[in-house]
């Protein structure tokens, strides 16, 4: 049994009606060469991909979730088109009552003195009240801003760090966004860590020569959806579009301005990786938009944080070719990369850097390659690890991805000062 299923079934305890629609449905592994992985994209929910340990390169495998209708459709595309597949688990439901047990446990002994502990998932109110509580802890150094309403009324706060109130333009800016996609959890922890890291002056040149915006909570309606309703919730929960009612929602990093609307594959509303009506449609992406264009001129370093793979990924993701700078991109991932991998788990693969369409597969629409478009130097997608549990991460790993995580960003700050220097 794998070890992503044999520790969670581990944990399972009561049923939790709110699964049953994952009932009956599998797991499976797949691999192949990517443009086969990347047509599947709009017709199959990929929950991660990754380069394939097995083969050579430009091949893929892929984590993917097959109702037992779609399993009778697809196992025989996977043969007829020469790709592998194998079995992970024959019912999903039960690995999500099993996540939802831990997670349970993990609040219950979390420490009480604490509005967020390093050690448990919190819901998007808890986290915009920690946000709310550092604000007022640090006055002198943080300020929170009030950035906007999600599409279903949700403040969304984001913080600014800087010891000169951004008032000394000569400092670069390095932005930071977590929870795009709603069901990767563990980005958000990331992003709180950070915070906590720079205030309390863990590294305090990044601290008084940088000037910081911190979103750890970018797509509060598709988190609270993926807590509640549904775990594996992806998008927003936007319905402004046609086809709403049936498919409401949209993938975030899918709509932002760059080459929108120029993949077929991200225009159905149904598809996981909806692009949505118009460019920034979404008030969540619109958040990221106008807190990035505040401070354009001298920010320097972007980061949007995702799981899972074990990846820092760079423009140009819609065609494959690089930037102008794309020596520097890569030396400054590698830099990060290295970073982290000093500290990581044994058992933890190193991390990747590279092209998105070298690595994986076109896309279009993201917040890298904005950004990057915009005029940001350096700009990234950063992949968190998953290990042997994937897209289920384990309330007691985020200590270590979180450590590791501030280990490479911090990196990646010392990079910028000396662009600066």
């Amino acid at each position: 049994m794998a070890p992503l299923i044999a520790y969670l079934l581990l944990l399972a305890g009561a049923v939790h009606a709110r699964h049953d629609n994952y009932e009956g449905h599998l797991l499976y592994r797949i691999w192949g060469p990517s443009h086969q992985i990347s047509s599947l994209e709009a017709s199959i929910d990929i929950l991660s991909a990754k380069p394939a340990a097995i083969s050579s390169s430009r091949q893929l495998e892929a984590l993917i979730r097959l109702s037992p209708q779609e399993k009778e459709q697809w196992l025989p595309y996977f043969e007829k088109n020469d790709m592998g597949y194998k079995l992970v688990s024959d019912n999903l439901a039960n690995i999500l009552r099993a996540e939802e047990s831990q997670i349970n446990r993990a609040r219950e002994t979390a420490n009480t003195n604490s509005t967020i502990t390093w050690d448990a998932y919190y819901n998007s109110e808890q986290i915009f009240k920690y946000i709310d509580e550092v604000g007022e802890k640090y006055p002198n150094l943080v300020t929170v801003i009030n950035a906007g309403l999600s599409y279903e009324g949700r403040q969304i706060k984001y913080v600014r760090i800087s010891t000169t109130r951004f008032e000394n333009t000569r400092k670069p800016v390095i932005v930071i966004d977590a929870a795009v996609h709603a069901r990767e959890w563990v980005t958000s922890p990331v992003a709180l860590y950070l915070i906590e890291q720079l205030v309390t002056g863990a590294d305090k040149e990044l601290l008084e020569k940088i000037d910081w915006i911190i979103i750890p909570m970018a797509n509060p309606d598709g988190y609270e959806y993926s807590i509640n309703e549904d775990r594996l919730w992806r998008k927003t929960r936007s319905k402004s579009h046609e086809g709403a009612d049936e498919c409401p929602g949209v993938d975030g990093n899918r709509n932002f301005d760059f080459h929108f609307g120029s993949r077929p594959a991200s225009a159905d509303p149904c598809s996981i990786i909806y692009e949505g009506p118009s460019a920034f449609s979404e008030p969540e992406i619109r958040v990221i938009r106008d807190a990035v264009m505040s401070n354009l001129p001298r920010t320097a370093l972007y980061i949007s944080l995702h799981s899972y793979g074990n990846m820092f990924l760079y423009a140009w993701g819609h065609n494959g070719t690089l930037p102008s700078n794309g020596l520097a991109l890569h030396l400054a991932g590698i830099r990060m990369a290295t970073a982290i991998d000093k500290v990581k788990l044994d058992k933890a693969t190193p991390y990747i850097v590279g092209n998105a369409a070298q690595v994986l597969y076109f896309t279009s629409g993201t917040s890298r390659d904005w950004t990057r478009s915009v005029g940001i130097p350096l700009t990234y997608t950063m992949e968190l690890p998953g290990y042997e549990y994937e897209f289920i991460v384990p309330p007691t790993y985020i200590k270590q991805i979180i450590t590791e995580s501030w280990a490479g960003i911090a990196e990646g700050g010392h990079y910028v000062l000396n662009m600066y220097n």
